[in-house]
């Protein structure tokens, strides 16, 4: 189909920067898109899926309604949001970015024609009930596969079935192929569109060290189960001499592996291989980048710098261990063909549109509760989907190493010539069905139980529940945890009011039946629901809100569901934290106590935060607990945001010096200093190691950084700070 053909206005037209519409995106058309219809679309990896949530946008903002796109992941919604901001802002069509703090209504959003966000952030801003959800009118939710994962799915099933209790929008879900996408269509009641069709041909297959046909020179890659071709990789270790066959052709390579170590690893041994085919020009373009990445801490630590060596030599490693300004370089630097081999965790799968003429998946496998496991064929299709840029190449290889001819065939049944697992929904988790529960009571949704039964029967766990029996047991439990923890209450004149703290300590726990409307949260559960939080992190957060020590305030924090994963404390340090419970005010379980080591992740995770608030550097704590700058950023928010919900409930208990103390302990992980620093942190360009330097010289809060001259600040922080510091404290614009 032409472009021309599609009955958008023509100036609307010319921004897709396409002539004529593939074929998913002409069934997308064919199926009603333009004409609201609700549509689930399943076709692979760089098949034009964007393409068809932005026809349905600029639709939607022909009749003038509004959007709002759903992105699993924050990267992708930035992503997104400065993919459309660009190409659409001469239109006139106003495009938002909510990813961040979820303790607001965003009410200011309703000014924007696109809000794009993350699935947790609507769920936030639905629980906080923003007046503009009510005016919206196209709901694009990509990657809805995604219900799959136990830890993003459930949100994501949750925000869809309230956005769609909440309006009467047209829902577009866009997904990966998948075996039961007929059933996702059906319970959002929309028309399938499904396709294999690609830009260009996607060839699979499986590698292992003795080649075919004892060859140990030749690997073949397949397509659709056939042989398709052999390479020549001149014999010895299979993963060089593939990196190698890369870059001989002038192309760039995904490397997947199951963790951050044999990323690194893998990396570093890429960097000896492709060194040798960079030219000047290239080499002195990723001496910037390498300095880029280096410099993006204030201190690099020795990640940094192992990092920066990589990419010197047009390689890099990706993973959740890196922060964020050094994953976009890198990213960036993989896009404009600067770095030629990326390695990275599967998460990557996931992220951003990072696509390479070939993939390498080197571990099939990863490390799980119960051990070596699998990982789904789901994760697998996506990792080779990244293989191929339409825009660049006319293929794109995928290829699955394997250590025996024994294990190729297994790799090859297993994700080459079968479908990917089905979706199911991951709704009944206790923990995730406790936080929704509570939020729908909170925002009146569901006023009894019957209305809160009648709720989850519309999701898709409830489509999919063929007895719905055991999830009413468990909705009945979480309403009696509620209640004692006085979350929710429920009407005077119910007959099991008198008895309800009995029947929680019974061995037999009857349905908590109640007449209709007379269930509702209480203001403490309210501002539970509000927070965004596990009502039992809340309840353990409440048990905590006394005189104690900060140790023992993190620890609190560390017994939270949001602070999962903890640190594990390997056998070998057992010694060392052994001492550290001596030292500290707190009472541990025996050693032979099957909560023992539960205990010590705490108390090691605790002190990781303390280190971090007591100024250590990320070095420091890099060599202590083994945690990347990355990584500790993630913890440093997990506890920031638990520790200004244990100040939110303090206020709410009227505990106001408990609130004082946990919100001064907000404020140090946030600036990660010392309090006697807190002052000198509120100051523009001011961080952790600068505000050391001023109070090392005797420069301790505002009235000291008034009486001395510029001169002198210029020579402790540079001029540049010096000056806005000034400026900033003659304007009055800090507080004490």
């Amino acid at each position: 189909m032409k472009l021309k053909d599609i009955p958008l206005q023509e100036n609307f037209l010319e921004k897709l920067g396409i002539s004529e519409l593939n074929p998913p995106q002409v069934d997308a058309l064919k199926s009603g898109l333009l004409d609201g219809q609700n549509l689930v679309v399943a076709a692979p990896t760089a098949s034009g899926k964007t393409l068809i949530a932005e026809l349905a946008m600029l639709r939607n903002f022909e009749a003038r309604g509004k959007a709002v796109y759903l992105s699993p992941l924050k990267a992708l919604a930035s992503e997104k949001y400065t993919e459309f901001k660009r190409k659409y802002f001469d239109l006139g069509l106003k495009v938002a970015l909510s990813i961040g703090d979820h303790d607001t209504a965003g009410e200011w959003l309703g000014r924007y024609d696109v809000i794009i966000t993350t699935n947790e952030k609507m769920d936030s801003l639905i629980r906080h009930q923003a007046s503009w959800l009510k005016f919206v009118t196209l709901i694009v939710a990509d990657e809805i596969h995604l219900m799959n994962d136990a830890g993003r799915g459930p949100t994501l099933e949750i925000v869809l079935t309230r956005l769609r209790q909440m309006t009467s929008a047209q829902m577009l879900a866009l997904s990966a192929t998948i075996s039961n996408a007929e059933q996702i269509a059906e319970w959002l009641g929309a028309k399938l569109v499904r396709s294999d069709w690609r830009p260009i041909p996607l060839y699979r297959g499986v590698v292992y060290p003795n080649g075919l046909d004892g060859d140990e020179k030749q690997f073949a890659v397949e397509f659709d189960g056939k042989p398709k071709r052999r390479y020549d990789i001149g014999g010895g270790d299979t993963e060089p001499a593939i990196i190698e066959d890369t870059i001989n052709r002038g192309k760039q390579m995904l490397v997947f592996l199951s963790t951050r170590r044999y990323a690194e690893s893998s990396a570093e041994k890429a960097c000896k291989i492709v060194t040798r085919f960079l030219n000047k020009e290239e080499k002195d373009a990723l001496a910037k980048l390498a300095r880029e990445i280096e410099g993006a801490l204030p201190h690099p630590t020795k990640q940094c710098t192992r990092l920066a060596r990589c990419v010197q030599y047009g390689v890099a490693f990706h993973h959740a261990g890196l922060i964020a300004k050094q994953r976009n370089t890198i990213e960036d630097g993989f896009r404009n063909g600067l770095i030629k081999i990326l390695t990275a965790t599967p998460t990557l799968a996931f992220g951003v549109n990072l696509p390479a003429w070939r993939v390498l998946i080197r571990d099939a496998k990863r490390y799980s509760t119960y051990g070596m496991e699998f990982i789904p064929a789901l994760e697998v299709q996506q990792m080779m989907g990244r293989a191929g840029r339409p825009t660049y190449d006319t293929e794109g290889e995928a290829i699955i190493l394997a250590r025996s001819a024994d294990e190729a065939n297994d790799l090859s049944e297993r994700f080459i010539n079968s479908e990917p697992e089905p979706i199911e929904s991951k709704l009944a988790v206790e923990p995730v069905l406790r936080m929704h529960t509570l939020a729908l009571v909170a925002t009146e949704v569901a006023r009894s139980r019957s209305e809160l039964l009648e709720f989850f029967k519309r999701t898709f766990f409830g489509f999919q529940c063929e007895d719905f029996g055991f999830i009413e047991k468990k909705i009945d439990k979480i309403l009696r945890d509620l209640e004692k923890w006085e979350f929710i209450e429920k009407g005077t004149n119910n007959p099991l009011q008198k008895s309800i703290k009995a029947d929680y300590l019974s061995d037999f726990k009857p349905a908590w039946s109640l007449d209709d409307n007379n269930l509702r949260a209480t203001r403490l559960g309210k501002r539970v629901a509000e927070l965004y939080i596990d009502p039992l992190s809340a309840w353990t957060l409440i048990q905590n809100l006394k005189p104690q020590t900060d140790t023992e305030n993190l620890m609190a924090i560390c017994g939270c569901a949001e602070l999962m994963p903890l640190l594990r404390v390997r056998k070998a340090e057992y010694d060392e934290y052994a001492d550290a419970i001596s030292n500290l005010p707190i009472v541990a379980p025996e050693v032979w106590d099957v909560d023992y080591e539960e205990f010590l992740a705490k108390l090691k995770t605790a002190l990781l935060i303390q280190a971090w608030m007591d100024e250590v550097h990320e070095d420091a704590i890099l060599e202590r607990f083994g945690t990347p700058p990355g990584e500790l950023y993630n913890k440093k928010l997990s506890a920031e945001w638990m520790l200004y919900a244990g100040r939110e409930l303090a206020l709410i208990l009227g505990r106001k010096q408990i609130a004082n103390a946990w919100n001064k302990l907000v404020l140090r992980v946030q600036h990660g200093v010392r309090a006697e620093l807190l002052e000198l942190v509120q100051l523009r360009g001011i961080g952790r190691v600068r505000a050391r330097l001023l109070w090392q010289n005797k420069i301790k809060g505002i009235a000291d950084i008034k009486r001395v001259p510029e001169k002198t600040l210029a020579d402790i922080v540079g001029s540049k700070i010096a000056k806005t510091m000034k400026e900033e404290v003659n304007k009055g614009n800090v507080s004490k």
